[in-house]
């Protein structure tokens, strides 16, 4: 029996590793607000799950993979920072938001498989 080998289960895990990813660079961003020359970076995965790809073979979402990139654009500071602490923060809530959301669909499928097993 694979409990944890459909398609549903893999694509809520891979999610959490991806926001995961998302919230440790994130912090890292904000743990570097004040170095000079920093260039904050960012974690996209929206246009990696909603590609059609995917969409059509839900049983290859182990192969997803995010994409961490750099901003370069010019910051208005002088010392070339680029990093925006109140989108940052906003953006870390957000992903908070999801993973929580992610966790707890996760934990009522746990629920109801020991509900069934319990009940057999």
């Amino acid at each position: 029996m694979q409990l944890f080998n459909n398609s549903e289960f893999k694509a809520m895990q891979k999610a959490m590793d991806m926001l995961w990813l998302k919230q440790k660079v994130i912090s890292n961003n904000i743990a570097n607000a004040e170095t000079p020359g920093y260039k904050a970076k960012s974690v996209s995965f929206k246009n990696v799950l909603s590609s059609e790809y995917y969409r059509r073979h839900p049983e290859m979402v182990d192969e997803l993979e995010p994409v961490v990139t750099v901003d370069n654009s010019t910051s208005i500071r002088v010392d070339g920072n680029n990093v925006d602490l109140d989108k940052e923060s906003l953006e870390l809530w957000r992903t908070y938001a999801q993973y929580s959301y992610l966790r707890e669909r996760m934990s009522g499928q746990f629920k109801n498989m020991r509900y069934v097993i319990n009940n057999l």
